[in-house]
């Protein structure tokens, strides 16, 4: 969900299990993922990611800002 804000939270809603959040597909950042995370330099589709359980389905993109 993205608010008008243009920050993307996950809120109350729930994804269904089969559809992947960022903190699954961004794994491979390791220990460096909540440091990105905090500083406020993670992506979804070029939208500012706050929650790391925000569904993030296949065809998106999550990027680390400015790198």
């Amino acid at each position: 969900m993205s608010s008008a804000s243009g920050v993307v939270r996950s809120g109350d809603e729930t994804a269904p299990q089969d559809v992947p959040i960022v903190r699954t597909r961004a794994a491979v950042w390791g220990d460096r993922l909540a440091m990105h995370l905090e500083a406020g330099r993670v992506r979804l589709n070029g939208v500012q990611v706050t929650d790391l359980d925000t569904p993030a389905p296949e065809g998106t993109r999550i990027v680390i800002a400015g790198s």
